[in-house]
């Protein structure tokens, strides 16, 4: 795994790179060399590799040979200057692991003597670049040794809760229990290779922004749904903070912003000790179209060394105490942050010191949107609310967007104090349209409060329990309780004002209307799915079998082609086109149907199946003639949502 990592690394590098593995001969041999290296020694691959080092140059003097072995037995690292028959090369060795090395080449016939080297001040220029580059190297080969370590962590456990599973297939309990271990294993391999794969593209420039419209509410807490569970698994508290919002919606590029956010948040929950906290703050500003989006996530974990804080965003570099280095990762995180930022528009910041945790700032221009909450606000003119809220800190919050929106309030700080306004109001003849409650109040136990308010205010009295928590596991006892609906904190105001509306009349015929189920049958519609690998095809295979659809199948492009020839026109309802196959890829085949001269050729859906997920791959896609893509590992929601989106079923 390291080998592939390293030729994705320094496969298209101009600096002329050679991997050496020492076995049982007194020289490391060549296990890799880039197209660079090949050029600069002027031979082809297959040539050098198995080679000893001082074979690649020919025949070396005596004292070169011995120089080369001591180098490699003794140091592991450095710069060496060699001389073949026609021309010095100074080499810049980095250790990869125990019994690996990197080797940069440069060439210095230019100089016949050391002392040239040291008064010359190109070759000065010279040798610091190959320095910057040895240094670059050794990071690289630094992550790669780690990558290789971690990388096989997951897979070891990937491999062994399989054997496990196999094993006591009679025993679902234990199974379910492997695969649940398998997921998350396979989960964490997934998030290495992508963030090595997102390094190798921002480095060769070919990430693109798509920026889209997007809701604040939705982002926040969907990546709260991806970190609370790991925190609540190390005893962490997370404590959310929203500052100033312009506007709950803004058009950014939403995958690469959840991107940046999430490596915060990851590397915040992976550094902080047991027990610890992570505190998010998140803020929009600005007027009109022109908003700033910022983010920032604080931690109380180890923090950081001021040496390690000016490589910090260097990608390939991680922290080197003993606390850090017992935590799996690529060491790309930051790295990508950074890249991610500026390709934005925008900054990154960080703050730290040893023991007194870490914090990052992130801020990105954004474009904001007007928010569309005029129906809501109409609807709910007039109502009053019941606010049971002990905290100060909450309570602000929450009716600062009533406020926002003109709906009025009453405050009670405990059950009693809620019980009191609830009797004034029976007495006076005012109304309240719903109770908004904390799930922890001072004076009683809200699954004993709830049900008497329920009594006292009817069946049909709207009661929102609202919590930074993951309710789920306390969801059916609060429901008996009396809760009608929950809603997770922190506030977001157009948020809190829909779920208001959703207790008015017109409100509950939308979701009415909204949610009225729409059955489709797919039992007369055929697709024809174009798959090369047989465990995908079966996965795919078994994903869409849930509707009903025919399934025909084809293991290459060539196939697929052949397959819809040799069919009746308007047979396939829908073609599902992986795109790296053999004998012919995907972008042809496509291609090659669109140009047949039937009818159907041109109105068939085909849609894309494949690992590539990139702005630039949809394009290409969509060039060839298919008009949507999907991206592998597959999804089952994702799939049958693309069936009905083109296969058009009944």
């Amino acid at each position: 795994m390291a080998q592939v990592l390293f030729q994705q690394l320094f496969g298209k590098s101009s600096v002329a790179y050679l991997v050496l593995e020492k076995w049982e001969q007194k020289l490391p041999s060549v296990t890799y060399a880039n197209p660079a290296a090949c050029a600069f020694l002027d031979t082809k691959e297959d040539k050098l590799l198995g080679k000893q080092l001082f074979s690649v140059f020919g025949n070396l003097p005596a004292e070169q040979e011995e120089k080369l072995k001591g180098c490699f037995d003794d140091l592991g690292n450095g710069l060496i200057a060699v001389n073949t028959q026609n021309r010095k090369i100074l080499l810049g060795v980095s250790e990869i692991a125990g019994g690996a090395w990197s080797c940069a080449l440069r060439d210095l016939s230019n100089c016949s003597r050391r002392q040239e080297i040291n008064e010359n001040p190109r070759q000065k220029a010279l040798e610091r670049a190959l320095e910057a580059a040895t240094a670059a190297s050794q990071a690289k080969s630094s992550f790669l040794s780690q990558m290789s370590h971690d990388i096989r962590t997951p897979m070891n456990a990937i491999i062994g809760m399989t054997e496990i599973a196999l094993r006591h297939e009679n025993d679902p309990v234990r199974v379910k229990d492997c695969l649940q271990k398998i997921k998350s294993a396979s989960g964490h391999m997934m998030q290495l290779i992508n963030e090595v794969l997102d390094m190798s593209r921002i480095e060769s420039g070919k990430i693109v922004l798509e920026e889209e419209e997007m809701d604040l509410a939705d982002f926040l807490h969907g990546l709260m749904a991806v970190i609370r569970p790991q925190a609540d698994e190390k005893g962490l508290k997370v404590h959310l903070e929203i500052g100033k919002l312009c506007s709950e919606r803004m058009k950014a590029d939403e995958l690469r912003l959840r991107q940046i956010c999430m490596n915060l948040l990851s590397n915040a929950v992976k550094f902080t000790p047991e027990g610890g906290s992570v505190t998010v703050w998140m803020q929009v500003e600005g007027r009109a179209e022109k908003g700033r989006f910022s983010f920032r996530v604080s931690d109380t974990g180890p923090g950081m060394s001021r040496e390690f804080m000016d490589r910090l965003f260097q990608p390939y570099e991680r922290e080197r105490s003993m606390t850090v280095n017992k935590i799996q990762g690529s060491g790309l995180g930051l790295s990508i942050v950074k890249s991610l930022t500026e390709l934005m528009g925008g900054s990154v910041e960080a703050e730290s010191e040893p023991g007194q945790g870490a914090s990052f700032l992130v801020r990105i221009p954004v474009q904001l949107l007007e928010e569309d909450v005029e129906k809501f606000s109409r609807a709910l003119q007039g109502a009053a609310v019941l606010v049971l809220e002990p905290d100060s800190g909450r309570l602000a919050g929450l009716v600062s967007a009533l406020d926002q929106y003109g709906i009025k309030w009453d405050h009670a700080a405990c059950g009693n104090d809620a019980v009191d306004l609830l009797n004034e109001a029976a007495f006076s003849g005012k109304d309240y349209f719903a109770l908004l409650t904390a799930e922890e109040i001072p004076d009683i136990e809200i699954t004993q409060l709830l049900p008497e308010i329920r009594r006292r205010m009817g069946i049909d009295f709207p009661m929102v329990m609202m919590s930074e928590h993951d309710w789920s596991q306390m969801e059916y006892i609060l429901k008996r309780s009396g809760v009608s609906e929950f809603f997770p904190l922190p506030v977001f105001a157009s948020r809190l004002l829909a779920l208001l509306y959703s207790f008015t009349e017109e409100g509950k015929i939308e979701i009415e209307e909204k949610n009225r189920p729409v059955r489709r049958s797919y039992q007369n519609r055929r697709l024809l799915l174009v798959e090369d690998n047989a465990l995908n095809c079966e996965i795919a295979t078994e994903i869409l079998s849930v509707s009903g659809i025919q399934i025909d199948t084809a293991e290459n492009g060539l196939k697929a082609v052949e397959r819809f020839q040799g069919m009746p026109e308007n047979y396939y309802d829908l073609i599902l086109m992986d795109i790296q196959m053999p004998v012919m890829d995907g972008l042809e085949a496509a291609r090659r149907i669109r140009a047949l001269e039937r009818k159907d050729a041109g109105s068939v859906p085909i849609v894309a199946m494949t690992a590539n997920a990139f702005v630039e791959d949809v394009q290409d896609s969509l060039k060839a003639g298919m008009d949507a893509h999907i991206s592998k590992p597959l999804d089952a929601d994702q799939v049958l949502h693309c069936l009905d989106q083109w296969a058009g079923g009944d």
